[in-house]
This record gives C-alpha cells, structure tokens and sequence, in this order.
C-alpha cells in the first residue's frame, strides 16, 4: 500500500472554493480584470491578509471590479446557492452557461490555482473553465470617482 506524501495529503483536505469571492482576510487572489473585462489568472496562490485587504479596500474602486478573489464555498450560506432535488449547487455558474457566449471561445482552458477545488469546476467540468475567465465579481456601474481614479 503506497502511502501518501504530504503533499498529496494537504491537497485533498482543502476545502471546495468559490471562484469569485470577496476580498476578504484569508482570500485567494485568483487573478486581474483586464480592461477588455476578461480574467488574467495568477500562476500560484496568493492569499492575503488583513492589512492587504484594508489597503486594497481603500481604493475608490472595489477590488472586486480590479481582481477576482476565492475563498472556502459557503454553500448554503450564500446567496448564490440553489437548493435542488439532487442536493444544492452554485446558481452563478449556472446562470453563466446559460447565458450568450462569446463566439470565440479558447480550447485550451487556462492555468488555475484552484481548478482541483474549484466550485464552478466540479459542478460543471471544463465547460464552467471555458467561461470563468469572462466573470467580473463586481459588475456594478462605475461611479465619478471610480472614473477619476482610472483617469488619475
């Protein structure tokens, strides 16, 4: 019998994460919004802490219009969840694959940090990575000093 390596070990005691979270203490940094509002993904994890966050947060835009953040899955404590008859899932990927796509989408799915422990991933496979890259957290309507600051 082989025994496993730490490594190996850690690896499966992860939690499942959230793909697009908050910027919170504890987060992963998952990647940037680029201005043409696709992800670029960080090549390794990256989690920050309390004091990162606060500096992060005292920027007039919201780090989550700027970064994609992930962090353990709530499940039934988030809003996003949706009960069902074969147990609960996330409602935000979901919604993603329904929607209208790209007409170019990339065959080779891009390098993720989380993809084993991936929310999105293990609910719906390499077809929720096909879309992941085009989901910004915050979608909200940019105010005037969010405007000045990008000018500034």
């Amino acid at each position: 019998m082989a025994i496993p390596l730490e490594g190996d070990v850690m690896e499966r005691q992860l939690p499942v994460l959230c793909p697009s979270s908050q910027c919170k203490d504890g987060a992963i940094v998952l990647g940037i919004v680029l201005p043409n509002n696709t992800i670029a993904y960080a090549d390794q994890r990256y989690k920050l802490d309390a004091s990162q966050v606060e500096e992060m947060q005292h920027n007039a835009i919201s780090p989550e219009k700027r970064f994609r953040f992930s962090s353990p899955c709530a499940q039934c404590g988030c809003a996003q969840w949706v009960n069902g008859k074969s147990g609960g899932k996330c409602g935000v990927i979901e919604e993603v694959l329904e929607a209208p796509r790209p007409e170019f989408l990339p065959k080779a799915l891009p390098e993720c940090s989380i993809r084993p422990h991936c929310r999105w991933f293990l609910q719906r496979g390499e077809e929720a990575c096909s879309v992941c890259r085009f989901v910004i957290t915050d979608t909200a309507i940019i105010t005037e000093a969010e405007a000045a600051e990008l000018v500034a």
